[in-house]
């Protein structure tokens, strides 16, 4: 039967193999993984129902077609319970079996085709769901940065979307620095906790400056695998085990500004694969307008409040400047009718009090000079709810050089006078 079997069907271009005893089919499926069995009932050792019923305890889902010499109902309803397509019984012409052979392999490359196109249809509905969740996040994070006009506030809110959208264990949002070229972090979030840490990279440096340098996404599945893996940048400031990193460049009218990178996905999934990169680079390319407004507005804020603040300082100065220039003007001539009284009757604070006088005076006049060509604001603490604008640093400088000024004076006058 195995003779004739195997000249059949090869003569109708099916490869064969054959084997003599029961046992001999579970280790030849393994090896080989046929497309169909075709198993006798009645086999030397085991039964061809217990063949049966240890590949379907296996897990095998090849199709077999019973064979057998009495079609007992009992026998052939146990075979389909066990996983049997269809039966043969002797005696059997070529055509019958190959007639079943066609009708069989169809049935399972049709049922394949339909495990294959729902399997796709699942993924391809994942995706989608992905996608709708991080949109839905987006819109959200976008609303959240909407309701602040703080850069600052706005960094963080995206990072922290992100990382929600992502799944992932840690996120950084990097930006260029255009004065010194490094990209330098502004915010690094380990779940929801932020990590104080500055990193600065080089052009190029890290996985997140070959992805600004390039212009190019990064998709890194095991990270010291990677030459371009920076581990001080990559992963000291986080304080774990990097994994996987994807890194994803901010381009803005073609200019890369910045970058995002996040590392470690969560959820029982080891490392990142090709359909994280595609939300993280959907995701980016709204980060990246985010992020630009959020700095234009800033500078924007800073331009309009310096210029407001020159505006005021001019007007101020035109009115405290004319008040300055009496006092000053009666602080000399009391400090001169102090100066030509006799030396007897003369009040010891009178020049005292002239000289402290004139020298608040100037302080004023210097405090008003600093804010008019001030080009940054900072803020100091204050008590209150006001800040106050911090001009410490650049007032101590030129009141400095004003006593160096006044002394040098003083020093040629007295030089004079012994002359």
């Amino acid at each position: 039967m195995r003779y004739f079997l195997r000249a059949s069907l090869g003569a109708a271009e099916y490869q064969t193999v054959t084997v003599d005893e029961g046992e001999a089919v579970l280790p030849t499926v393994k090896e080989l993984h046929p497309h169909l069995i075709l198993l006798d009932i009645n086999l030397p050792g085991i039964s061809g129902l217990d063949v049966l019923r240890a590949l379907r305890e296996e897990h095998h889902t090849v199709p077999v077609i019973m064979i057998t010499s009495h079609a007992e109902p009992a026998t052939i309803l146990e075979a389909f319970r066990l996983g049997a397509r269809d039966y043969l019984q002797k005696p059997f012409t070529i055509d019958e079996i190959l007639r079943t052979l066609d009708q069989v392999l169809a049935e399972a490359r049709w049922e394949e085709e339909r495990e294959q196109m729902a399997a796709a249809l699942a993924k391809a509905n994942r995706e989608l769901q992905e996608r709708i969740q991080a949109w839905e996040a987006l819109d959200k994070v976008g609303r959240a940065i909407t309701a602040t006009l703080n850069e600052r506030d706005a960094q963080r809110r995206l990072m922290e979307g992100i990382n929600q959208v992502m799944r992932v264990e840690a996120g950084s949002l990097f930006l260029l620095e255009e004065q010194t070229g490094e990209l330098v972090s502004k915010v690094s979030l380990r779940g929801t906790v932020e990590k104080n840490r500055e990193i600065r990279l080089s052009p190029g440096q890290g996985v997140a400056g070959w992805a600004l340098q390039h212009k190019k996404s990064v998709l890194v599945t095991r990270a010291y695998e990677d030459e371009r893996f920076f581990p001080d940048a990559d992963q000291r400031h986080t304080g774990f085990f990097t994994r996987s990193i994807l890194a994803v460049p901010l381009t803005v009218h073609g200019k890369a500004v910045g970058v995002i990178e996040v590392l470690n996905p969560v959820g029982g999934k080891e490392y990142f694969d090709s359909s994280d990169l595609q939300i993280l680079e959907t995701l980016a390319s709204s980060v990246a307008v985010a992020v630009e407004n959020a700095r234009l507005y800033e500078r924007m804020r800073t331009s309009v409040t310096i210029e407001t603040l020159r505006k005021t300082v001019t007007t101020l100065s035109h009115h405290i400047n004319n008040s300055l220039t009496v006092i000053i003007m009666l602080a000399n001539f009391l400090k001169e009718k102090g100066e030509n009284l006799p030396e007897e009757i003369r009040p010891p604070w009178l020049s005292k009090s002239a000289n402290v006088l004139r020298q608040e005076i100037n302080r004023i006049v210097q405090v008003l000079n600093v804010l008019n060509q001030a080009t940054t604001i900072q803020e100091a603490d204050y008590p209150g709810n006001t800040k106050m604008i911090d001009i410490d640093e650049e007032l101590t400088t030129r009141l400095a050089r004003m006593t160096t000024s006044f002394s040098s004076v003083r020093g040629r006058r007295q030089e004079a006078t012994s002359k």
